[in-house]
Order: structure tokens, then sequence, then C-alpha cells
């Protein structure tokens, strides 16, 4: 199919995106991280991810919102704090290869591999693929294929960020799971409470999970996440962290929650020589 109808430049950027019409959905896929930006379900008329109105789109910078990707690590470097937070997939320019479409809606293949600058931070071959499905869903595939001659680990995250009004919203699906405070010096925790519900700034890491999620508004289910990735995050600035970060406003923190999957902590993976592994994601009107 002829990619270049699909393309159309960021505001006042120079990034690329991939914009996505159907009977389904409403979609924008940045090539810079191969973030999907925006996911507009037709059939509730219902934004299910959060774009901040203070993104910067911007080479080599993170595009606050949406879904970022967390990759060859999650967080800061485990052993060298210079190096980028969450890692360079999310900052690095993909290549795009394909686009379908089909009755189930336009399927997106983004690829990539590893460069010089990539092996300054992260020395290893590798080929990372990222098919992004634009029907009734929103579905990602993460697909890592190690080209090099030694087997390396890595740990990622899809960001995701959703829309909510904050005080009224709660998180399903992590009661009697095992999770780090990240906010209390790192002490593993259980969650007790059916559903997390914010009241201050929450940061917590669960490493081991079923993968299926809900997030409720006002005791309504909302958006529903299922993810064959081990781990989740569950994340708000709050308003003091909210007021030190340039991309998002001040009151913004109202807006989004964070409930991010992927494979973290203890779920760290070792990927051989010239094997490849594979993750999914799904995100839908619950």
């Amino acid at each position: 199919m002829e990619v270049q109808k699909y393309l159309v430049k960021l505001e006042n950027s120079e990034l690329e995106a991939i914009q996505i019409s159907n009977l389904f959905c409403e979609a924008l896929i940045s090539l810079h991280g191969a973030q999907v930006l925006k996911f507009h379900s037709k059939k509730c008329n219902k934004d299910l991810l959060w774009l901040s109105d203070l993104a910067k789109f911007e080479t080599g910078k993170a595009i606050r919102g949406g879904i970022p990707l967390c990759f060859p690590w999650f967080g800061g470097h485990p052993t060298d704090a210079n190096l980028p937070a969450h890692g360079f997939a999310r900052n690095s320019l993909w290549q795009l290869k394909d686009i379908t479409e089909d009755t189930a809606g336009h399927h997106v293949l983004i690829e990539l591999t590893d460069t010089a600058a990539t092996r300054q931070l992260w020395n290893y071959a590798f080929k990372l693929q990222m098919l992004i499905h634009c029907g009734e869903e929103l579905k990602l595939e993460f697909k890592l294929q190690n080209l090099d001659q030694h087997a390396f680990e890595f740990t990622f995250a899809w960001h995701s960020y959703f829309p909510v009004v904050t005080q009224h919203a709660s998180v399903l699906g992590l009661q009697d799971t095992h999770y780090i405070d990240q906010l209390d010096e790192n002490k593993v925790k259980t969650q007790t409470s059916q559903g997390i519900e914010f009241t201050a700034e929450t940061d917590r890491v669960y490493p081991k999970t079923s993968g299926k999620f809900i997030i409720q508004q006002n005791g309504e289910n909302h958006i529903q996440i299922q993810s064959t990735a081990k781990s989740a995050v569950v994340w708000n600035p709050w308003i003091k962290k909210a007021e030190r970060l340039a991309d998002v406003a001040n009151d913004a923190w109202q807006e989004f929650i964070c409930v991010e999957t992927g494979q973290i902590a203890s779920e760290k993976v070792s990927l051989d020589a010239g094997e490849t592994v594979q993750y999914q994601l799904s995100i839908a009107t619950a």
C-alpha cells in the first residue's frame, strides 16, 4: 500500500506521524518513538489516550502522553545514571515499513534497528518491530529479535497515559499483588484493596500481574487493558511533581493516570543470540 498518503507533520514540528481514519477509529502515530499519540474510538465517541497540551515534538526528546515505549531499560539505567531514563526507543526515529488495511482496520508496521548511536548506549545488534492495529480496539505487538552474537538482557514498558478525572478514577486487577513503592524507599508492599484510588502522588511497580486491568471512572468501567507482559506500573504525579514537569500543565495531573505494562524488575528478560520474543497489548472501551 502507498504509505505516503498517511504521513503528516506533527504540530509546529518537522517530525512525521501516521494519521489513520477508518470506520472504527481515528489514530495518530509518531514515527519518533513509534508512539501512538491519539486513539479515538468512534464506537463510543471516546478518546482512549491522553496527550499533554504542552507535549514537545522535538528530535531526540520524549513526547509526553499517548504510549511511549521504554526500551531497553525502564526508569534510570541500572548502572549508569548519565544514560537517558527509559532507554532510547522513545527518543529514536523509527522506520515505517508497511501499512495495510482490511475489514478489521489498519495495521501499521514500524521498525527500529541498532545504529552507531544506539551502540553507544547499548552495545548490541537487534531488530525491534512494533505492529500497531487500529480497529475497534487498539492493539500493539512488540517483537524483538537478538541479531547479536551474544545474549542480552532488557526491560521494557508501554508507558500508557489514559484520560480520566484522576480523583474519581480507580484501577482494578491488582488486588493481592506485590508491588514496589517507589515513593517509600522501594519497599515491597501488597495491594490489599480491590481498586487503586488516587489521593496523592502514586508510583508503584507490580513485577508480576495477571496482565488484565480495568480503569473505572466514578465506579463505572471506562477502559479495559490486556497484556501478555507480566509487569505493570501505576503512576500519577499529583500536584508537586506536575509542577516540576515542563511538558505537563500545573493542573493536568487531574486529567490522566498511567497504567503501564511490560517486563520490569524481577521480570527482566534474557534473550539468547538469534532468539525472538513477542508481547502484546490491547486497549479497548470497557
